[in-house]
């Protein structure tokens, strides 16, 4: 009687999916995939171009690409996945009878009935499959392969490569949309951007010439500008720095992205916060300038050992060691940071986000 029951469920389950095959027969299309991932890329470039980093011209060049290629998309989705109604039914029919069989069969011989149910927690905590838009990047990736002229695939797969850590994929791909698409300031300054997260965060001699060539294309890019003041920080030109970002947020609108962390960028490298005790600090002389900031600093350390949960601190307290080049403090305060916030999601993720920005920790 029980098998009689299993052949019955396992008939029930082969019709319940091979029921809307007989109905419509439609088959899955790959397309969705490509369909979900140029949909993500016009979002991004909206997002872009709402953040500053792409211009207007360049905005309606990219988004009409990606639409075009998401139109192409919608087209294919379905178009010749029809199958024949009669075929299907005669195929459902033939799996209602022999599926059920053969499995009983095999079952009867390999199987353990005896054996334990998976338990729900082990099943929560598998590994979940990879995703449509990884891919859809596979199918481009696969089309630039046969198609290596396409300069607008590379366009369009670079910044997946770049947000998903793969700089130096990233400085590959915009370098050839570069090549074959031509100059734009948001091509170079991509560019540059891509050579700076492959340096962990050091803006290389390479990457600011691509800055340079953005600016000379686009004199108010503000992703360029960012840069080339974040160089001179670097390298220890801090008035130079100060007046490039000091610009930059006077030409920010009040809604920019970035505004806050170019202000806070800003107003470390300036030595001390805004207000009475910055302006007694600013009239220091320089020796007494940096002896006053680091007393500022090590008083943040130390009220941060006593209470950790101060994520503003701790990104205060990282850029400060990284303005001031003491890497190894910078090392340890993000260790502190990412110890301090082990239960703050959010926290940790802007922590790291500034550390992989500032090349904080390799």
């Amino acid at each position: 009687m029980i098998w009689l029951v299993f052949a019955l469920l396992t008939g029930a389950a082969v019709m319940s999916v091979l029921w809307p095959l007989a109905r419509r027969g439609e088959a899955a299309d790959p397309a969705t995939t490509d369909i979900a991932f140029f949909e993500e890329q016009i979002a991004e470039i909206d997002r872009e171009t709402n953040e500053g980093r792409l211009s207007p011209q360049d905005r309606e060049t990219a988004r009409a690409e990606a639409a075009r290629r998401l139109l192409r998309a919608r087209a294919a989705l379905g178009g010749d996945a029809k199958a024949s109604r009669r075929n299907a039914v005669v195929a459902a029919a033939f799996a209602i009878v022999v599926v059920p069989a053969l499995a009983l069969f095999v079952y009867s011989r390999l199987g353990h009935s005896d054996l334990p149910d998976l338990p729900l927690q082990a099943r929560l905590e598998a590994a979940p499959a990879h995703s449509d838009l990884a891919s859809a990047v596979a199918r481009i990736e696969a089309h630039l392969a046969e198609h290596p002229e396409d300069g607008r695939g590379y366009e369009v797969v670079a910044p997946f490569y770049l947000r998903n850590g793969r700089a130096a994929d990233a400085i590959d791909a915009f370098a050839k949309a570069l090549r074959l698409l031509g100059p734009t300031p948001h091509r170079h300054a991509s560019l540059g951007e891509a050579r700076v997260m492959a340096e962990k965060g050091r803006v290389s001699e390479e990457a600011q010439r691509d800055f340079e060539a953005a600016l000379a294309l686009d004199p108010k890019s503000a992703i360029a500008r960012y840069y080339i003041g974040l160089a001179a920080a670097q390298n220890g030109e801090r008035d130079k720095a100060i007046d490039i970002w000091s610009k930059l947020l006077a030409d920010a609108t009040p809604d920019a992205p970035w505004r806050e962390r170019v202000a806070a960028l800003l107003e470390q490298l300036r030595g001390a916060p805004a207000g009475e005790a910055g302006a007694k600090i600013a009239a220091m002389p320089q020796a007494a300038q940096q002896q006053a900031i680091r007393s500022m600093v090590e008083r943040l350390r130390d009220r941060l050992e006593q209470n950790g949960d101060d994520v503003e601190g701790w990104l205060k307290l990282i850029r400060a060691y990284s303005v001031l080049d003491e890497a190894e403090k910078a090392k340890a305060a993000l260790d502190g940071a990412r110890k301090a916030l082990a239960n703050d999601m959010d926290g940790r993720a802007r922590v790291d986000a500034l550390a992989r920005e500032l090349g904080v920790g390799g």
